[in-house]
């Protein structure tokens, strides 16, 4: 038996025992079971179930009756059909992955948070940015946040922010100083603040990523070794308020930020310091002017004096 057609028929997904049997029929069939055990020393007992293996693949085909012989299909048609079956397994198998995980995935975040009801970690970014959104929607007065870079999930608008805003609910953002000009934080600054965050900038590195609410409940952002994030949540109402309590002093610490529309300079209007020779750029050139009349005075005699 040639040991590179068994090693490249195990490749393409076929047991040792499918490669022995199928090369067997190959090069010497059709032939019964007992012949197929004596040729490869495969026991008869596992010669049965490797050839019903190999007809259910379209490698061999066979008689229905006892005793009846087995031959191999032409490889040209089997090979190549073997490779079309195992493709159209993988992407059977990917779709039913993709349905699978979007079934369970709630299931997993359940699980994940049933430890404990007060302390719970989160290690998927999308559970934590559902999460985040979640808190300020359920936000009854305040969400004090510290910004670090990388942002998480940068985006333009945050929706969740703007309804609770419009419920009254007041957003603080302690922006760390080179976050403010990380080139991914940097251009959505500005509308953040106009759509009502407070904001200002600590003059300095701050320790972690940090999100209160209502001083109650707190977000934690943690950064892994490799770069990667999870997330601590803490539902504890005097922890909260201690961390409100740093929050205020950072806060007094820091500098506002704002970002003023400039207007641009208005031109002055030049004004030649000689007007005749600028009329006569425009092609008005205006007329001189004519002397003003003299005084005459009379004596009592109507004659002109001086």
């Amino acid at each position: 038996m040639n040991h590179e057609h068994k090693a490249k028929l195990e490749q393409l997904g076929l047991s040792t025992a499918e490669a022995e049997v199928y090369l067997a029929t190959l090069q010497d069939g059709p032939l019964a079971a007992a012949a197929i055990a004596n040729e490869t020393g495969i026991p008869r007992t596992g010669v049965y179930p490797t050839l019903c293996s190999l007809a259910n693949k379209g490698l061999v085909e066979g008689g229905a009756g006892y005793g009846s012989k087995f031959a191999a299909v032409s490889p040209a048609q089997a090979l190549p059909a073997l490779v079309v079956r195992e493709k159209q397994m993988i992407s059977d198998r990917e779709r039913i992955a993709r349905e699978l995980a979007e079934t369970l995935e709630p299931l997993a975040a359940n699980a994940e948070f049933a430890l404990d009801d007060a302390v719970q970690v989160i290690r998927s970014r999308q559970v934590i940015a559902e999460r985040f959104d979640r808190l300020q929607l359920e936000a009854e007065r305040t969400v004090d946040v510290i910004i670090k870079a990388p942002i998480l999930n940068p985006r333009k608008d945050n929706p969740a922010q703007q309804k609770a805003q419009r419920r009254g609910v007041h957003f603080r953002g302690l922006y760390e100083e080179a976050a403010i000009e990380d080139p991914v934080i940097k251009p959505y600054i500005q509308g953040w603040i106009a759509s009502g965050e407070e904001a200002r900038v600590y003059d300095g590195e701050l320790p972690y990523k940090l999100l209160i609410f209502d001083e109650e409940i707190v977000l934690m952002i943690l950064t892994r070794r490799g770069g990667q994030s999870s997330a601590l949540f803490v539902r504890h109402e005097p922890l909260a308020k201690s961390l409100t309590q740093w929050f205020n002093f950072l806060w007094k610490e820091a500098k506002p930020l704002s970002f003023r529309t400039q207007m641009p300079a208005r031109r002055l209007k030049r004004v030649p310091a000689n007007r005749q020779q600028a009329a006569k750029k425009t092609g008005r050139a205006k007329r001189p002017a004519l002397p003003k009349p003299r005084a005459i005075k009379m004596n009592r005699d109507g004659a002109q004096v001086g």
